[in-house]
Order: C-alpha cells, then structure tokens, then sequence
C-alpha cells in the first residue's frame, strides 16, 4: 500500500550512515530496492517516556533518499497548509466527521481525546495558534498552544510505477491546559504529518488522507511527547495521539490492520472506542446502509 511504503520511507540509495544502533526501536531494512526505516515494537521500554526525538528521526528522511527541503519555499509563502489541516476531524469512509483525535496518556495508556478547534491562527511565517480541549475519562480541559513547523519535505516518487510524491511536514507543538481547571498540565513534543498538492489548489498542501480506510496501519497527524502535570510538575507522562494508528504501540495496540487494544489495558473509556459507541449512525432506508455518522455527545 503507497500509505505504508510512505511510512516505512524508501530510501533510493543503498549507502546509509549508521545514525541508529542495534537497540533503538528504530532499525534500518535493506533490500534489493533500498532502504527503509521501520519501528520494532517488541524492542519499545516503558521506562522510556519520551519517545519524540525518535519520531523526529523517524520522520526525517535518510541522507541519499531523493528529496527537497521545501522549508524556506513555506516561509517565503511558495507554499501554504491548508487552513483545516490542524482542524479535528474522524472518517467515515470518504467523509470527514466532526470528532476528536484518539491518543494515550501514560504508562497505563489512558484514552485521551483531543479536540482542535476551526480557523487555526498563523502567527509569523512558520508559527500557528491553535485552541481546543482535551478529555480523559470525564476530566475536560480547555487548552492553547502554538505548532512550530521545523522542516517540511518534499519527498519524489521513486519511479513512474511508485506512488506520486508527498510531502512531510515536522513540527514542535506546545499546548497549555488551563491551570484553573482540574487534572491541568503541558503537552510537548513533535507534531509530523503527511500532505499533498493537488492539481486544483497548486502551492496548498492538504492533508494526505486519501488512503484511510484502504491502508493498512494507516496514521497520520501524530503527536508524539509528554504531558507534564501543573500541579505536580515531577509527574511527566508519556503522550500521543494521531489520525487512526498511533506511531509507538507498545504492546497496547495489538491490531493487525486497525487499533485493537489489548485487555491488559481496557477501560469503559476503551471499550466505547473499540464497540463504536461515542458515535451515532445514520441508515438508508431502502438499502439498509450506514450513510453517514456523527458524534453523540460533542463536550468541545
């Protein structure tokens, strides 16, 4: 699938620099084609909770792979994202609906969901201002914070037989709860993203969502970081979230195609998410069919 081969990202040269050891969950594949990174789960330590540099890494193509930093192209305005392309939303096959992003918080891997409002600020060429909530259990914060983009990359099709070419956009992203609330803290870490121009909207990049639901493992959007608590700023926690799978799975997402939690973590929050219970369906009346989907009970 083009959506796990971007993942993976081939790399077009087989002569890679040693840039990670034997025991990073990091490893490097080659083959007869090139090269690519893949993420060991097995080898994935709990006792280790920040994981985003590894993202970052992860993310950043290999030296020799073909490729063009676009980065200076963005801040000279060449290129823009489009104005939704923080915005939360969930699928339901080719529709987008109203809905907060899935992620974890903690070693106990706690359901977090997270809800980005519309009409997103940019702030200075590479800065956005963002606002939204977040929601553990029934524990609901108001939240703000800025994305920072690092780097953005345009990554070319290997050949005309492969997929087209995207683009990989790498961020900072700090958002605050607010501190009057309850169970408040702060979230850091690195935001990465897949896009793509299409032939209408030339120097507007969209997010690159047109494999969900025909992918396998397809993620995007990741948040990968910590969330540090207000009142107890020695309690930092690991955090992530992202569009469908989550980048790092532990032995918390034991799904082959899609997330599948596994029991050691389940939770009433969990099993909602897993049972399709947050949502409401909309059938056609002659065909029996869902049609659409939307959220029951929005508390953004």
């Amino acid at each position: 699938m083009k959506q796990i081969i971007r993942n993976l990202i081939i790399v077009l040269s087989l002569v890679i620099p040693s840039v990670i050891s034997g025991s990073s969950p990091l490893q490097i594949h080659r083959d007869g084609k090139g090269a690519y990174y893949w993420i060991d789960h097995y080898t994935l330590d709990l006792n280790i909770i920040d994981y985003s540099s590894i993202y970052e890494t992860y993310m950043t193509p290999i030296e020799g792979r073909r490729f063009e930093d676009c980065t200076q192209r963005f801040i000279d305005g060449e290129l823009q994202l489009d104005p939704a392309f923080f915005n939360s939303y969930g699928y339901w096959e080719d529709q987008h609906v109203d809905a907060p992003i899935n992620g974890i918080l903690g070693n106990d891997f706690k359901r977090l969901e997270i809800y980005i409002y519309p009409n997103t600020t940019k702030i200075d060429p590479v800065t956005f201002a963002l606002k939204g909530r977040t929601k553990v259990k029934n524990n609901v914060c108001d939240c703000s914070g800025t994305v920072r983009i690092k780097k953005i990359y345009r990554i070319w099709a290997r050949d005309i037989h492969s997929m087209e070419d995207y683009y990989v956009i790498i961020a900072d992203c700090n958002l605050k709860e607010d501190a009057s609330q309850r169970g408040s803290g702060e979230f850091n870490g690195i935001f990465g993203a897949y896009g793509y121009i299409p032939d209408d909207t030339p120097g507007i990049i969209m997010v690159d969502d047109l494999l969900h639901g025909v992918a396998d493992d397809y993620e995007n959007r990741c948040f990968v970081g910590t969330w540090r608590s207000y009142r107890n700023p020695a309690l930092l926690k690991r955090c992530m979230w992202s569009d469908c799978r989550l980048p790092f799975r532990f032995d918390f997402d034991i799904g082959a195609g899609e997330i599948r939690v596994t029991s050691e973590y389940s939770s009433p929050e969990w099993d909602r998410f897993m049972e399709g219970e947050d949502f409401e369906y909309v059938y056609d009346r002659d065909s029996g069919r869902i049609t659409t989907k939307y959220y029951k009970a929005p508390w953004w």
